[in-house]
């Protein structure tokens, strides 16, 4: 079977036809945040009038504002110019099919995905180009992922390996088919004390060369992912991650001085959201005898936060000139959870309808942001400083609220999140809005 791997990041014909379906589903009551009278389709609830306050919306919701979105988007776009290099944002950040489109139309180069289940629903929606970021092991998952080689043929990915057992079950499952390329593999380098990926340089190495020799494998490429990284501190860290991309340069510049390479492109990979600068520049050093692409995967660049990844953009700016000198706007937090004060039994206390069945807590608490009367108030206004969530339980946020709160029972709260990864994954659909908060769409993820 002749074989033509895709030289395009996405179908934007298959990509636009799935979207359309998806759209034509209705959100029936299965929806937190969309009010299960609504009868219409998900296609419609741009269209069907509603607003932050009105009375028909359901609490908590989860708001996605369409301006500091695309002020993000705008951002990540000059800096990939400014820096040199591609992305390839991590698509578990949302699993959400209209999001990738937004970030396939801004230019960049790919996909990422962390399962192969997340690998076939890529290509399904017309995703052309994915890293699975990820040991590929398993039957079930090298099945899956086989199996997606052979229906979307011009389908380009790479997978990460960083064991001779890990190619040794690749090429045995390979070897039983016809119908599908050599597969691309990147040695993943890891750090002690961190997740997954090869420890030093010297058995890399022998992996390397292990790939080299082995039929129905192709050695790719080199991969990491610095957000393991141990350190006491900031500076610690920043150092540990400079040398992470030291060996993975190391370990490219040997492989290459070997011709171990199997395809004409080589691929240098790294960089999610806390330091994808400092990958930007270590992986640009490399000098080989092919040409290479330094494609780094920041996925919650689009949405950003309040909290975590809003302070760690804060310190790519302060050590990144290429991040400093862009003449657009700093990122901001494009993702808010609204809830409302249902009691205030005490002074001092209040509880809010959110849990953690509905926002993150595994970084920090969300963070009290605006908040709204509704039927009095037009738009949020921000909260006096003092508002803080004490803890969460399922449904309900501790909210510890300062002496003069305008807050009152009824009134509704916006919070701000840290790490959106594991907000996104709390709702089957969030709602777009405007500026002055009127719902604008929906978008689906596919958790």
């Amino acid at each position: 079977m002749s074989i033509s791997l895709s030289s395009q990041p996405y179908d934007s014909s298959v990509m636009a036809h799935t979207l359309e379906q998806l759209g034509q589903e209705s959100p029936g009551i299965l929806c937190k945040g969309i009010p299960a009278s609504f009868a219409g389709k998900f296609a419609d609830v741009g269209q069907a009038g509603f607003f932050l306050g009105d009375r028909r919306l359901p609490l908590p919701v989860a708001l996605l504002r369409e301006t500091a979105m695309m002020r993000n988007r705008t951002w990540m776009a000059e800096y990939l110019k400014s820096a040199g290099v591609d992305l390839a944002p991590h698509g578990k950040t949302s699993l959400a099919p209209e999001l990738f489109r937004m970030q396939m139309e801004d230019g960049v180069w790919g996909l990422t995905a962390a399962t192969a289940q997340q690998l076939a629903l890529f290509a399904a929606i017309g995703i052309r180009r994915v890293i699975l970021a990820n040991q590929l092991v398993g039957d079930g998952n090298i099945a899956i992922a086989l199996d997606c080689a052979a229906t979307h043929p011009d389908l380009n990915f790479y997978t990460l390996v960083d064991s001779h057992e890990n190619v040794t079950a690749l090429i045995s499952a390979w070897v039983h088919r016809s119908d599908i390329a050599p597969l691309k593999l990147l040695i993943e380098v890891g750090v002690t004390g961190g997740r997954t990926g090869v420890r030093d340089v010297k058995r890399a190495l022998d992996l390397a060369r292990h790939i080299s020799q082995a039929d129905g494998v192709l050695l790719a490429g080199i991969e990491g992912y610095e957000g393991i990284v141990p350190g006491a501190d900031q500076a610690a860290r920043e150092a540990a991650v400079s040398a992470m991309m030291q060996s993975i340069l190391e370990l490219a510049q040997v492989s290459d001085s070997e011709g171990l390479w199997g395809c004409d492109e080589i691929l240098l990979t790294a960089g999610g959201t806390e330091f994808f600068d400092l990958c930007s520049r270590g992986l640009m050093g490399f000098a080989g005898s092919r040409p290479h692409r330094v494609v780094i995967r920041s996925g919650c660049y689009i949405t950003h936060d309040s909290i975590a990844y809003d302070r760690a953009f804060r310190r790519i700016c302060e050590r990144s000139p290429e991040a400093a000198a862009l003449a657009v706007s700093r990122p901001e937090a494009a993702l808010e959870v609204w809830a409302a004060v249902q009691s205030m039994p005490e002074p001092g206390l209040a509880f809010a309808t959110l849990g953690k069945r509905d926002i993150s807590h595994d970084w920090d608490m969300p963070l009290p942001l605006r908040w709204l009367r509704p039927g009095q108030m037009l738009v949020p206004q921000p909260l006096p400083p003092g508002h803080r969530v004490l803890r969460l339980n399922d449904q309900h946020a501790y909210l510890e609220v300062p002496v003069g709160s305008p807050l009152a029972v009824g009134d509704m709260v916006g919070f701000g999140v840290s790490h959106v990864c594991t907000t996104f994954d709390k709702w089957r659909c969030l709602l777009t809005v405007d500026d002055n908060y009127r719902v604008t769409g929906a978008i689906r993820t596919f958790f």
